[in-house]
Parts: structure tokens; sequence; C-alpha cells
């Protein structure tokens, strides 16, 4: 049975943040700004923009990603609530 373009991983570029492995369960490919919606675009851009200024400004890519876990984590317990 052939496999689903999908689970075609080997020529893609991996994203070294990403969880899992190319081509085991779990694995989440890089993002693509040309396969989202208008609102994902815009949520794209706006968080390169972000990520830019921030770089900028001093920060580095690992402070600028907690930074970011930090504000998603107390979101999600925000909507718990």
């Amino acid at each position: 049975m052939a496999k689903s373009p999908l689970y075609d991983n080997h020529d893609k570029k991996v994203d070294p943040d990403a969880p899992g492995t190319p081509g085991k369960p779990g694995y989440e490919p890089e993002v693509k700004r040309k396969e989202l919606d208008d609102k994902g675009k815009k949520i794209y851009d706006d968080l390169r923009k972000e990520n830019d200024r921030l770089l900028k400004s001093g920060m580095t890519q690992k402070q600028i990603n907690a930074m970011r876990l930090k504000r998603h984590k107390e979101k999600k317990k925000k909507e718990q609530r």
C-alpha cells in the first residue's frame, strides 16, 4: 500500500523545535504561511513581527520562546476557570 504524502517527510525541512520524529506519530511539521486561512495568516504575521522586534531589543530566541510558552499556559489556565 502506498503511503500518503502527509507521511512522506524524508525530503522536507525539519523544524528542530517540533515535537516528535519525522515519520513517527506525534510529529508536527513546520507551519507554512501559504497553507493558513486569513485568521491564521494574521496570527502568523503578528508573531513574526513580535519575534523580530524582540530579537532587535536584545532578547534571545530561547527567552522569547519561554515567554510565549508562559503566556500560552496562562491563557489555557484562564480558559479552564
